[in-house]
């Protein structure tokens, strides 16, 4: 709640998470796609991301979804037109917003 809060305050920007903090299924959804990718470069989103993903069940199954996602596109060794990437990441973002 007060993460929404600070973010329409803020005009759309995220306060930065800190070591131990909780993250709601909306925030973890907002950052899956980059953790997945590796993108993550702070160590307190890094771990918190990844306990909340042990012990929520539905976003671990999501993450375990784009995982699986990821290794089929990957496995075709066919380049994925990035406007491709771009809708699966737009695809994930509407799934956390829901």
């Amino acid at each position: 709640m007060i993460r929404s809060m600070m973010r329409r305050v803020t005009g759309g920007r995220w306060p930065e998470i800190r070591a131990g903090e909780q993250l709601s299924c909306p925030e973890v959804g907002r950052l899956l796609q980059q953790f997945l990718d590796g993108e993550l470069d702070r160590d307190s989103e890094i771990s918190s991301l990844a306990d909340h993903l042990e012990e929520c069940k539905r976003c671990g199954l999501e993450a375990d979804t784009y995982r699986k996602i990821k290794q089929a596109l990957a496995s075709r060794r066919a380049e994925v037109p990035p406007e491709s990437v771009e809708r699966l990441r737009q695809f994930g973002e509407r799934l956390a917003d829901s």
